[in-house]
């Protein structure tokens, strides 16, 4: 699994004043060894939000509301991907894809949220002992049943003697 780079903010805006000093894309690229992308993204964000839209927010939870009109202002205002994450202020293009793509199959019931991972697993709870004592009726029952599944055994067991006497052994 490939484990991305978390830039701090001093780092991207050290790139970006780089950038507006007069040095290239593709030589900061070279000499820091990050993608073009990723640069002038850092770019586009922090020429639409200043300082805020290059810093790290941490997970962001977004409702269905927010997802509807995102996805919305892609179909209808014919805005790019990238420019509806700088409008909207979302990090990632591929966020705003995976809404487009959600709601072109499901419709508006493909935007909310649905709770990650495993279902949790509850625990069978024992059964409580009632600590009421049992009337002479139910003791009876209880003995009775008691008796019946005895009987049967024994019968069980008695079969098995019989069959294994009468069965004579084979020579080998």
């Amino acid at each position: 699994m490939i484990r991305y780079k978390k830039h701090k903010t001093e780092f991207k805006l050290k790139l970006i004043k780089a950038h507006e000093g007069g040095e290239s894309i593709n030589s900061l690229s070279k000499r820091w060894n990050i993608s073009t992308s990723q640069i002038r993204k850092w770019i586009d964000q922090y020429n639409s939000s200043g300082l805020q839209g290059i810093s790290r927010k941490g997970k962001q939870q977004y409702s269905e509301e927010f997802k509807l009109t995102v996805v919305q202002a892609y179909v209808q205002k014919n805005l790019s991907l990238r420019d509806c994450c700088l409008q909207f202020g979302i990090p990632s293009i591929g966020i705003v894809s995976v809404w487009v793509q959600a709601h072109e199959h499901l419709g508006a019931k493909g935007l909310i949220s649905q709770p990650k991972g495993r279902k949790a697993v509850k625990e069978k709870k024992p059964r409580a002992k009632t600590d009421k004592p049992l009337t002479r009726l139910e003791e009876l029952e209880k003995e009775n049943l008691y008796l019946r599944a005895e009987n049967e055994l024994l019968k069980k067991l008695e079969a098995l003697a019989q069959n294994k006497e009468t069965t004579p052994k084979k020579k080998r």
